[in-house]
């Protein structure tokens, strides 16, 4: 069934048609691979540094700073598999937020030798300062929450491991495309220099912008440029050696493309505005259901998000009875092959099971029309009612 309201761009973008078709234009005139010798392949390999330059000059960071991947799961194994091998014959040793994506967390429990610690969360969201004397080889904190949008202290945290010489990996596949010229200062472009600038290893993916599946970043430290890791995959030579694998032209200039029109077109103020007009009218929507909330409502959170805990409603009945109106929405992270349990940011949180089960996250864009966000709170509303009496 076709879905006629999409909340669920926090786990993809709707396509954009201009970025993707000129992408295809391009690949359908040149479809020579990039690694050849041939004058056509060259042109080719011209197109994919003129995409590296695009996005180099939209985060003003040097070209060299742009490595291209697969996807940003495929971005932080690469660089978590990097650091494990820096180690050398010592453990490893990691200071990493209660929140990060499977891609990131998965892996690190695959690392025989690596020593992890949590920061501490409250029920709010609040992290937990690290002491100033905390040891470390590498911290890892995204910089928006998938699930609630809470965004992170990242601008601070950078700061201080930088002074540490701690190296950070920052996941910012929710960040990238909430970025917005008048938004806050941890919401516009040139965060990502001052990341990159503090010793920050940024990760992303075109998806989450529009631009299809096939092609995700690592944007790292100006003078700090992975060139002599091994790949995940034995083969060829892309990337600096980074990666073995032919280059998904079609999707890196799709990104380079979609970035720009993603951040030109995105208005903060608008964007908030519409994000605090829905949130109330789902609040109102919902004041007859006893423990209704929306996670980390006091706190910093990116618009476009809105985690809804709603104890007591079968999620995922809800979701299909959602899903029958014509509305597509989501548990909350992604990238689990549908697979159902409890959200460990939720745990840790300090929310029971039961409560990290009984989550909607509604995520969406600034363009939601006023009478889309009554009919969606309007539709949610007496669907949860009628399935928490069942």
């Amino acid at each position: 069934m076709k879905a006629k309201v999409y909340l669920d761009f926090n786990s993809t973008h709707p396509p954009d048609h201009e970025a993707l078709g000129e992408a295809r234009a391009f690949y359908f005139e040149h479809f020579a691979n990039s690694s050849g010798l041939s004058l056509e392949s060259q042109l080719v390999n011209q197109k994919i540094e003129w995409a590296r330059e695009q996005i180099a000059q939209i985060f003003t960071v040097q070209p060299k700073q742009i490595i291209f991947t697969g996807s940003a799961t495929e971005s932080n194994n690469l660089l978590l598999r990097e650091f494990y091998r820096r180690r050398g014959e010592r453990r490893l040793r990691v200071i990493c937020s209660p929140f990060e994506h499977p891609s990131i967390a998965e892996p690190l429990k695959r690392f025989p030798e690596a020593d992890i610690t949590f920061m501490k969360a409250s029920r709010d969201g609040a992290i937990e300062p690290v002491s100033p004397q905390s040891a470390a080889d590498l911290a890892v904190l995204m910089a928006i929450q998938n699930e609630s949008g809470l965004v992170l202290p990242l601008e601070d945290f950078a700061q201080q491991f930088f002074s540490q010489s701690i190296p950070v990996l920052a996941d910012a596949s929710q960040l990238i495309p909430k970025l917005c010229p008048d938004g806050p200062t941890c919401l516009q472009p040139r965060f990502i220099r001052y990341l990159t600038d503090r010793g920050c290893y940024v990760t992303a993916t075109g998806h989450k912008v529009g631009a299809g599946f096939g092609a995700g970043l690592i944007i790292t430290p100006p003078e700090n440029v992975l060139s002599d890791n091994e790949p995940l995959l034995a083969g060829g030579n892309q990337e600096h050696g980074l990666r073995a694998g032919s280059h998904n032209v079609e999707a890196i200039i799709a990104l380079a493309l979609a970035l720009g029109r993603r951040i030109a077109e995105t208005s903060f103020t608008k964007w908030k505005a519409h994000t605090q007009r829905f949130e109330g009218y789902l609040l109102s929507a919902f004041s007859g259901l006893q423990g209704a909330e929306i996670i980390g409502a006091n706190m910093q959170r990116a618009p476009g998000t809105t985690l809804l805990l709603l104890p007591g409603v079968p999620i995922d009945f809800l979701i299909m009875a959602l899903d029958k109106a014509g509305i597509t929405v989501s548990t909350g992270t992604s990238c689990k092959s549908r697979s159902r349990t409890a959200s460990a940011a939720l745990l840790a949180m300090g929310y029971s099971e039961s409560e990290a089960l009984g989550v909607v996250r509604l995520s969406y864009d600034q363009n939601l029309s006023d009478e889309t966000m009554q009919t969606v709170a309007s539709t949610l509303a007496t669907a949860a009612n009628r399935l928490s009496k069942l």
